[in-house]
């Protein structure tokens, strides 16, 4: 038997976003419109995402780890992507990104939300 198509099937799409890569979709109706600037930046920390969703957090990752921003907060949580090369802080000539005091200076930065969140 022959499928006759309905309005519930599936609308693959292929997508190019704005690094030149083609992504294949499975359905074109799941697909969440940028709306803000930061969409196309890349968001500091994703909990000011307007739609936190999947799609977008991984968006707004890899649109940082092009930027060599590989630490984006998702409020008091620090996640990092590794860039498979060493790195140096932006505008400090050698300090190197994974010293002990670019580690306390991002812990430090979360401080009030670990305070708030467990009760001290």
């Amino acid at each position: 038997k022959d499928h006759k198509p309905s309005s519930d099937d599936p609308v693959p799409a292929l997508v190019k976003t704005s690094d030149g890569q083609l992504h294949k979709i499975s359905d074109r109706r799941k697909l969440t419109p940028l709306t803000s600037p930061d969409d196309y930046l890349g968001i500091p920390d994703v909990l000011h995402l307007p739609n936190v969703t999947e799609a977008s957090l991984l968006h707004a990752l890899r649109l940082r780890y092009h930027l060599d921003e590989i630490y984006t907060s998702a409020g008091p949580i620090l996640m990092s992507v590794n860039p498979y090369k060493p790195m140096t802080v932006p505008g400090t000539p050698g300090e190197d990104l994974y010293s002990e005091d670019r580690m306390m200076m991002y812990r430090g930065s979360t401080a009030n939300f670990v305070g708030a969140t467990s009760g001290n």
